[in-house]
């Protein structure tokens, strides 16, 4: 019994010198040349002391420089450091003439604990990309934006008098085919219709009695994003799916859908798709009414695989809407210098990205006459260094001593 406890309390010894091995503090000097506003090359050199922390443990580090004839004009940085990046304090700052200079302490991972969670990350890594092979180069396209798909408007609900519900089924697998394709991450609002126009449609939130009535389609779109805790609301329109006959008595089914893209935040339409095909010899489907839509019968028709052709044809056309626009995430508490937000793993959030921080004015902007909603003004605040990562929400620090944020305020990756 005694020679098993003192086994056992040797492992114990092991774990723990094996722990404090994993991590430790590190100091480390940043810089970044003074080309344009303080704040910028505040950041910049901020983001390099953090790289320079890394990179003493031995981590990976992933950065984009871009360098004109006048010197850095962006650096984007991203930490692939297999541990927690944590307690990062600026000790000191201090300019130049020409440069800024940040110096800070971090809890960083040592080479110990990089090399053994390497081994393992790197075969999942090998996996992956077996997996998925449509993931993107880029820096800010490697964060995953979230989107709600509403269900699709139809004009015109005789011609779809065949394919019952299809204006919910087409939204339902617009999205499964996005969370096939990995590169969004969905949720499903097919269950409510956002307007076209000053219509008065009731959102999710304003059926719960939270906020007054209102009219404006950005507005409803914020709501949306804003209760479903999503950055993006993709709504669309089912045109035309009537048959017309021509002259010879071929019948030809027309499929002309238009798809919207309106952004979370200011509830602005920042795309739009239209796409319009016409199939020969396509008539009018006989479902049995416990039969989905869009089974196998349908898609081996004609039409049916039209309509497959131009879901696909959406799927690459939304992530290239989305990747185009900033990656931003909502502020969901705040603790004095330290904030929480709603993006995590799941978005490919990582521990040491750096972020910018904004504070959202209470009231929107209108237009002239006063009648339109055009957004909401923005502060630019501090920047934040991500210190926790968990899969759908992540904490940072803020490196302001004295900026505060509060819940609803954005944080933002800008390159």
């Amino acid at each position: 019994m005694k020679t098993y406890l003192m086994w056992c309390a040797g492992l114990l010894l092991a774990g723990l010198l094996l722990g404090a091995a994993q991590a430790q503090s590190v100091e480390a000097e940043g810089t970044s040349p003074i080309n344009g506003p303080v704040g910028v090359a505040k950041r910049l050199a901020l983001q390099d002391a953090i790289r320079q922390a890394l990179l003493q443990a031995n981590a990976q580090v992933s950065t984009t420089t871009v360098v004109s004839s006048r010197g850095v004009v962006s650096d984007n940085v991203r930490f692939t450091a297999r541990g927690n990046v944590s307690n990062v304090v600026i000790l000191d700052e201090w300019t130049d003439e020409t440069n800024y200079y940040v110096r800070i302490r971090a809890q960083v991972p040592s080479a110990i604990a990089v090399i053994n969670r390497a081994t393992g990350e790197n075969a999942g890594m090998r996996n992956a990309r077996r997996q998925v092979s449509t993931a993107q180069p880029g820096l800010d396209a490697q964060y995953r934006r979230k989107i709600a798909i509403t269900q699709f408007h139809v004009l015109d609900r005789a011609q779809i008098a065949d394919l019952p519900n299809i204006e919910i089924v087409l939204a339902r697998e617009l999205k499964r085919r996005l969370d096939v394709d990995g590169r969004v991450r969905t949720s499903d609002a097919s269950q409510y219709l956002l307007p076209l126009g000053d219509d008065g449609v009731m959102s999710q939130r304003r059926i719960l009695g939270a906020l007054p009535a209102a009219q404006e389609v950005g507005q409803l779109a914020t709501e949306f994003a804003e209760s479903l805790g999503v950055q993006f609301v993709v709504t669309g329109v089912i045109r035309d799916m009537g048959i017309t006959k021509h002259l010879l008595g071929a019948r030809v089914r027309h499929l002309e859908l238009d798809v919207i893209v309106h952004d979370g935040i200011t509830g602005v339409e920042v795309a739009r798709h239209r796409l319009n095909e016409s199939v020969v010899d396509a008539g009018l489907f006989d479902f049995p009414t416990t039969t989905p839509v869009l089974n196998d019968k349908f898609y081996a028709s004609p039409f049916g695989q039209r309509v497959n052709h131009v879901l696909d044809k959406l799927v690459g056309m939304l992530v290239n809407d989305l990747n185009a626009q900033l990656f931003t995430a909502r502020v969901i508490r705040a603790e004095g210098k330290q904030v929480f937000f709603d993006a995590g793993g799941a978005a490919n959030i990582k521990v040491g990205d750096v972020l910018n921080t904004f504070q959202l004015s209470q009231f929107a902007v209108n237009d002239l006459p006063g009648q339109k909603a055009l957004g909401f003004s923005e502060t630019p605040t501090s920047i934040l260094v991500v210190t926790q990562v968990q899969r759908l929400f992540s904490v940072g620090e803020l490196e302001s001593e004295t900026a505060r944020l509060s819940p609803g305020d954005i944080i933002r990756f800008e390159p």
